[in-house]
C-alpha cells in the first residue's frame, strides 16, 4: 500500500478531537484556535491566481494567528507558506537574524538536510513559549523518522500531529505529552 495512504489511515485510527484532550493548553489551542470558525483566511488576501485557500493553508493561518509570534524563522518554506505566515502574524519579524525565535517553520524538504548539530543550534534559539511547525511530517519514512527523533528530544514537552503539520512546544511547566489530533 502507498506509504502516504497507510500513514493517513493510521493517523485516522489514532487521532482524537478536543474531547480526547486533557491538557488545558492543547484544549484551548484546539477550541479557540484550530476549530474557531470565525477565524478564516480569506481567499482574496492571497496572491495566487485561482484565489482558493486549501485546508492546509487555513490550518497554518489559524495556528500562526492564534499564537501571534513576534519573531519567525522559516527553513525551506515555499512562497505560498511564507505569505500565509505573514498574513497570520503581520507584525512579526520574519527571517531576521535573531538569537531567539518564537516560531520556526520547517518544510519537509529540509528534514534530511538538518543535522543533529543544526537541530541543537535551532533548539538553542527557543524559549518556553516558542513553537515549531514541521510541514508534512508523514511525507515519507525520512520525514516520520525526523518527527520521531524530534519528539524524543528532552527539550520537547508537547507535540501535536495534525497529519499535515507537526507542532512542537517547549513548555517547561507542562508534562511531556504527544497528541494525534484532527484539525
Amino acid at each position: 500500500m502507498n506509504f502516504r495512504i497507510q500513514s493517513y489511515l493510521q493517523f485516522l485510527w489514532h487521532s482524537k478531537n478536543e474531547h480526547g484532550v486533557h491538557s488545558p493548553f492543547v484544549f484551548l489551542l484546539l477550541t479557540q484556535g484550530l476549530y474557531n470558525k470565525k477565524v478564516r483566511l480569506a481567499a482574496d488576501t492571497l496572491s495566487n491566481p485561482n484565489k482558493s485557500v486549501s485546508k492546509k493553508q487555513q490550518l497554518l493561518y489559524k495556528i500562526v494567528r492564534y499564537f501571534e509570534p513576534k519573531s519567525i524563522l522559516t527553513i525551506g518554506a515555499k512562497a505560498s507558506e511564507i505569505e500565509v505566515i505573514r498574513l497570520g502574524s503581520p507584525k512579526a519579524g520574519l527571517d531576521i537574524d535573531n538569537t531567539l525565535y518564537h516560531f520556526i517553520f520547517i518544510h519537509s524538504d529540509e528534514f534530511t538536510t538538518i543535522t543533529n548539530e543544526r537541530l541543537e543550534q535551532l533548539l538553542k534559539t527557543t524559549e518556553n513559549d516558542s513553537f515549531w511547525i514541521l510541514e508534512n511530517i508523514h511525507a515519507n519514512r525520512a520525514a516520520e523518522s525526523f518527527w520521531s527523533n524530534l519528539k524524543s528530544n528532552p527539550k520537547v514537552t508537547v507535540t501535536i500531529d495534525t497529519f499535515h503539520f507537526g507542532l512542537v512546544f517547549f513548555r517547561k511547566e507542562q508534562v511531556e505529552e504527544h497528541f494525534i489530533l484532527r484539525a
